[in-house]
């Protein structure tokens, strides 16, 4: 719709690349906020009940691997979308989303 109305194709792309990237910075800084809390609140509550000399260790490959798949996942969705908008016209675009 912002294309019908002066919107271009180059500034259409920028402008999802750049919404994706805010939806990935908000997921992995969610996620990792979260993750970890979480994380180490079960290990503190399994310390306490079930066994002493358990302890919390951040996971940084396991961070470092998420974070790498989902910047891997964005960048395909990423190049596959500007594929299909350089492909069609406004006006297929437009048929497509009724």
């Amino acid at each position: 719709m912002l294309q019908a109305i002066g919107l271009s194709k180059k500034q259409l792309i920028k402008m999802l690349c750049y919404e994706w990237l805010v939806y990935s910075v908000f997921v992995m800084l969610v996620t990792l906020i979260l993750g970890s809390g979480l994380g180490f609140l079960c290990i503190q509550a399994v310390a306490k009940t079930v066994n002493p000399y358990f302890y919390y260790s951040f996971p940084w490959l396991v961070v470092l691997i998420y974070l790498a798949i989902l910047l891997i996942v964005q960048f395909i969705l990423i190049s596959y979308t500007n594929g299909n908008l350089k492909k069609q016209s406004l006006v297929e675009q437009i048929r497509v989303t009724e």
